[in-house]
């Protein structure tokens, strides 16, 4: 009896309402959710309630797998989805793939992910029902496998859509992308997947008033000519904006005077390829953004930097915050540089990651101290973290430089991971002068840092 009474007291879950349970078992994965049926007459109908559904198709039986989601869908009770997610088998046809669809959306659902995992942007993309574009409950859509989207003149597309996720074969769909983009009035956060395929001069314009945040993500396949792009970003609410770009486009960025983040990856196949234009492309890219809080710079980023030394680079009067990804091809040719633009920084992260992934393989970096001292260090950097420490002579003298010029720092965090430190490093370390008085010095195996409502936190674990 006693071991009975603790069980009932232990089974906290069966004595909750029907809707807490429903509401917990709709974020396990739908196969997970159906299956708790078995666990009592009480479960045994409580799946039909659920409000997410999330399913991955079978290989094998693609006809299986479309009955299986036919068949749910018709046996849940829920009038409405708050959302419905879909990783469609390979060999599905393209009537049953437009038939599931269909009846998805005729659940009055809110976040629609469509996924088919093996169309490539050679392939002829699979057309987007008529019914997703009309679809008024949707208010985040994204299509992760290109379709091919047809617009008619006669229907208003997604009157409360606030994200869109995309993908899309530029520049076969870019006029079709800006009609839908013009359909979206309240649209908030927009990603958009470019994969350009065509060895043409070619010009992409995003201007969406109302949008906050934009990844932007442009890609070669399958061909080796490098074409030329203009990109074009008119968005004057952007608050968030990364760039992910191998197609080395020309970018034009306007009217970003509420920007608080920016994250840019801009690379080059090779360091050898980088000419003058796309040196030229990315400080006029960074130029874009000078209004920034935060900047996040990849180390493909630094690389075309470390191109552009003779240059002239935008400052960064509003930035508190660089996060900077360094590599052993460019070592830390511009990073002094990249002070300089920021005169009034708070916060220095330094990821040396890709530097010292694999140490037996890293090139020798050299360290030579700038001509003169960046004011943000002497000012303003009042948090400084080293994410990856490789306890190499090179940043050993990098940490000597910021501890002896960091006038105003108050927290070193070095972040090393590995078991231990070498004793020998730690001593060296322990004996560098620290022009702050204030300075409190920590060694971690990991440096982290966030940023919410424009508050950064940097902290430290073991």
């Amino acid at each position: 009896m006693k071991k009975e009474k603790f069980a009932e007291q232990m089974d906290l879950i069966s004595n909750l309402p029907d809707h807490i349970i429903v509401h917990i078992i709709s974020s396990l994965p739908t196969e997970e959710a159906v299956r708790t049926s078995i666990l009592s007459s009480r479960w045994k109908y409580l799946w039909k309630d659920i409000t997410s559904i999330c399913l991955r198709g079978c290989e094998n039986d693609p006809d299986k797998f479309a009955n299986l989601v036919d068949h749910l869908l018709d046996n849940c009770s829920s009038s409405s989805f708050l959302s419905f997610e879909i990783y469609f088998p390979d060999k599905i046809g393209l009537p049953r793939l437009n038939a599931l669809i269909c009846n998805a959306l005729s659940h009055k659902i809110e976040k629609l992910i469509l996924n088919i995992k093996t169309w490539f942007s050679w392939f002829p993309a699979p057309p987007l029902p008529k019914c997703a574009l009309v679809c008024s409950t949707l208010v985040a859509l994204k299509l992760r496998t290109c379709f091919d989207i047809v617009i008619p003149e006669s229907i208003v597309c997604f009157p409360h859509l606030k994200s869109l996720e995309l993908c899309v074969i530029l520049p076969n769909q870019d006029s079709v992308l800006q009609q839908l983009l013009c359909s979206c009035p309240v649209l908030e956060n927009l990603s958009l997947s470019g994969y350009l395929d065509f060895c043409e001069v070619r010009k992409f314009d995003i201007c969406v008033p109302t949008v906050r945040k934009l990844d932007l993500l442009l890609e070669y396949k399958g061909r080796s000519e490098i074409s030329e792009y203009d990109i074009i970003i008119n968005t004057p609410n952007l608050e968030h904006l990364s760039i992910t770009d191998d197609s080395l486009s020309r970018f034009v960025v306007k009217n970003l005077s509420c920007l608080c983040h920016a994250e840019i990856m801009y690379e080059s196949p090779s360091l050898e390829a980088v000419e003058t234009k796309h040196i030229n492309s990315l400080l006029e890219l960074l130029k874009g953004v000078t209004k920034t809080l935060l900047l996040r710079l990849h180390f493909h980023t630094v690389n075309v930097l470390e191109k552009a030394l003779s240059y002239t680079w935008p400052e960064f009067p509003n930035l508190v915050m660089l996060d900077m990804i360094l590599s052993d091809e460019s070592g830390w040719t511009c990073f002094a540089n990249v002070l300089h633009t920021a005169p009034n920084l708070k916060v220095l992260i330094l990821d040396l990651e890709r530097m010292n992934t694999d140490p037996d393989e890293r090139e020798p970096c050299v360290w030579t101290p700038p001509d003169s001292v960046p004011t943000c260090l002497l000012e303003h950097i009042k948090i400084i973290g080293i994410r990856w420490f490789g306890e190499n002579d090179d940043e050993l003298q990098v940490v000597e430089y910021l501890l002896k010029n960091a006038l105003v720092l108050e927290h070193m965090m070095i972040g090393i991971p590995a078991y231990w430190i070498d004793e020998e490093v730690a001593e060296k370390l322990l004996t560098f002068p620290i022009a702050s008085v204030n300075c409190y010095f920590q060694v971690y195996r990991r440096i982290h840092y966030k940023n919410s409502q424009n508050k950064i936190t940097v902290w430290g674990t073991d």
